[in-house]
């Protein structure tokens, strides 16, 4: 009997960014003016990538109320934990 090997291939970057996630904070952060101008307000306040990349996230989990708790919160904190905010800071740096 043969068996059947398939190779799988992981994808592990979306539409030119590390993962999904980053992917889709950096569309909603650049498509919607009230975040854009926040973001805008990061870049400009602050000196470093680093910093920069904190305040981010900070920010971004500030107004998605990730503390709330239960399947939601967890779900949402586990998403943006995997967020590269340091590539979102560096793409909108350009």
């Amino acid at each position: 009997m043969h068996q059947a090997i398939e190779e799988y291939k992981v994808i592990t970057t979306y539409n030119g960014w590390s993962n999904r996630e980053t992917w889709m904070v950096n569309l909603w952060l650049s498509s919607e003016e009230c975040y854009y101008h926040e973001l805008c307000s990061i870049l400009k306040n602050f000196e470093t990538i680093s910093e920069q990349s904190e305040e981010l996230e900070g920010y971004v989990r500030f107004i998605t109320d990730c503390d709330q708790g239960g399947l939601v919160g967890d779900m949402l904190g586990t998403s943006l934990g995997r967020v590269n905010w340091l590539e979102i800071v560096e793409g909108n740096l350009e």
